[in-house]
């Protein structure tokens, strides 16, 4: 199952330290949504890069989950 689209939506307060909560959604091909989160980003990493890190697994585990049900049947 492929993820196609990915979103993410931040606090607009920062907290104590600069860390800012935020909420990723991924969809994938079904339409089916998944969320990450809340979780306190650093407010210095690439949100970017970490939406693109957290699809790919996303996706590997859905693909991985896929495998083993078609195995057992």
């Amino acid at each position: 199952m492929a993820i196609v689209s990915s979103s993410y939506v931040s606090d607009t307060h920062a907290q104590t330290g600069g860390g800012v909560w935020t909420t990723e959604t991924h969809t994938d091909s079904d339409g089916v949504t998944y969320v990450i989160g809340p979780y306190l980003w650093d407010g210095t990493t690439d949100r970017d890069t970490l939406l693109t890190v957290r699809a790919t697994r996303l996706a590997e585990t859905m693909a991985a989950l896929e495998l083993e049900q078609l195995i057992e049947g």
